[in-house]
């Protein structure tokens, strides 16, 4: 298993042949275009030595024969299959099982033993060429491969083995072949409280700074789609060149969200419990662009929060380790903690109340105005 593509293409050192799948669609195109670019040589020969192809227009013996073939003055070859799992006879049972079974219900050990060698991982070149692949060749081999999803996360769980292996025992040819003799990477889900790091890493890697309240912002404005919180990076840096460092003034400015009446004026307002500004920013928000699911699910966080911080509070007064507990930066837990003078553990299990019978109203065929709902969630939230 492979950690980095970032490591990879900085090492200049390239696998044989590598499997890239995972849930983070984003990420897995993103990686795939990195490593064909980083890969091939430009010395005027590409044309000779890269294939790029889709799995569904290729077979398995053309894929090996395009593989095998030695670079035409170069020094590797690079052969990348988008959509791996579309190629016929890919994802399929290894048929191992079934041997067994026939066995049984046969009572011939050759007749088994000849459907044995039959099955698909036998037939197949793409089991002999990933036990012994060209060392010419980088192959790169993009699938959607649901069944390994969290494979990565299992290996690591060292409490549970047992879920690691469940996975890799369960894995169909020729997946099972590649886990076992090839290098591998996963691109995994982000969890939404990562979301914000990743947004802080994307710009130190284009050379620009971003304060964590920033982060948030643009989070809770373009929503969870690592595509669309790129395309919002993009626009941020090409409208405003020449910020080093960024502000959530920078971000609203860019984005269109009202540096005075966002999410996040409204959980200030809601934690120091001013009713009427809190009621006035919801309003501007709920005039400018319909935001009712987007406050009721920053709010369910914001308490959620709140009452998980109220259960540490006397077991450490470190900024830090409480930070990591609560999956927060250490730059808010000041702003939490103040508010938790505000608010007794009652106040804030009735606020999940209040939260959830304004998402049932707001979600319900019969739904009053989004507007009256928000405004009696926010008086139950403030005045409880």
């Amino acid at each position: 298993m492979l950690e980095s593509v970032t490591a990879l293409v900085k090492s200049r050192t390239f696998p044989p042949v590598l499997l890239m799948f995972g849930e983070e669609d984003f990420l897995l195109e993103e990686a795939y275009n990195t490593l064909v670019e980083a890969a091939v040589e430009r010395n005027g020969m590409e044309s000779f030595n890269v294939d790029v192809i889709d799995g569904s227009d290729i077979s398995q013996e053309t894929l090996v024969e395009m593989a095998s073939a030695y670079p035409m003055m170069s020094e590797r070859r690079v052969v990348a299959v988008r959509h791996f799992d579309k190629m016929s006879g890919v994802g399929i049972s290894s048929g191992r099982s079934s041997s067994k079974t026939t066995s049984t219900k046969a009572g011939n050990a050759q007749t088994a033993s000849a459907k044995a060698k039959e099955t698909p991982e036998k037939k197949s070149p793409l089991s002999t060429y990933f036990r012994n692949p060209a060392p010419t060749t980088f192959l790169i081999l993009q699938a959607s491969a649901d069944e390994l999803n969290g494979l990565k996360a299992a290996l690591k769980n060292q409490k549970q083995p047992e879920k690691a292996q469940k996975k890799l025992a369960a894995a169909k040819f020729p997946y099972n072949v590649l886990l076992e003799e090839c290098e591998w990477i996963e691109f995994p889900k982000l969890y939404e409280r990562e979301l914000p790091s990743w947004v802080a890493e994307r710009f130190k890697s284009l050379g620009r700074t971003i304060q964590p309240d920033a982060c948030e912002l643009l989070v809770a404005q373009s929503g969870e789609s690592l595509r669309d919180l790129h395309n919002e990076i993009q626009k941020i840096i090409t409208f405003a060149p020449d910020k080093r460092s960024l502000s959530r003034e920078d971000i609203a400015d860019v984005i269109g969200a009202s540096k005075n009446y966002n999410i996040f004026e409204l959980q200030r307002m809601i934690g120091e419990r001013k009713l009427s500004k809190a009621l006035e920013i919801s309003q501007r928000m709920l005039t400018a662009d319909k935001q009712e699911l987007l406050i009721i699910t920053m709010l369910t966080r914001y308490f959620t929060i709140l009452w998980k911080l109220s259960e540490i509070i006397h077991q450490t007064q470190n900024h830090f380790e409480l930070a990591k507990a609560l999956d927060i930066s250490a730059y808010f837990v000041p702003e939490y903690l103040g508010v938790l003078k505000n608010y007794t553990r009652s106040q804030i299990e009735s606020a999940f109340y209040a939260l959830c019978d304004a998402d049932v109203s707001i979600k319900s065929s019969t739904v009053e105005d989004a507007d009256v709902v928000i405004q009696k969630m926010l008086t139950r939230l403030i005045t409880a």
